[in-house]
């Protein structure tokens, strides 16, 4: 399918992120022949970004020549543990999502926003340009 469209921006959306986390229990269950993945997206450039789940936790990574992400649950988030023993455990912390911005002629943007009733919007003051 890829290569049908070689020219075409191209967003890949995939639960398990192909790429080594840190957080040692979901990395066991992540995506295998993540090597063999890799190759395959360094061969399309058209892909403009991985998007993943499974994490609940915003996470950024390089593979293959482009970016892959993960994005906060909007439920609960996994505790961030680096010890390859640690238990898997979540915490209530702010839900999330991401907003994906994309116009003809430019890369696609991506926002990762907390929701909630969050105080304020302040006006900010309009500073002189810095050149």
């Amino acid at each position: 399918m890829l290569a049908a469209a070689p020219d075409r921006p191209t967003l890949l959306l995939m639960h398990d992120p192909p790429f080594v986390t840190g957080v040692g229990r979901m990395d066991q269950y992540g995506l295998s022949g993540r090597a063999a993945f890799a190759e395959i997206i360094l061969r399309h450039p058209q892909i403009e970004r991985i998007l993943c789940g499974h994490l609940h936790r915003s996470i950024d990574s390089r593979l293959g020549g482009t970016i892959a992400e993960t994005a906060p649950s909007t439920a609960h988030q996994l505790v961030l543990d680096f010890r390859p023993e640690a238990p898997l455990r979540f915490a209530f912390g702010p839900p999330g999502y991401q907003l994906h911005y994309w116009r003809e002629g430019m890369s696609l943007v991506t926002h990762t926003a907390a929701i909630g009733d969050w105080v304020g919007a302040y006006p900010v003051r309009k500073e002189t340009p810095i050149n």
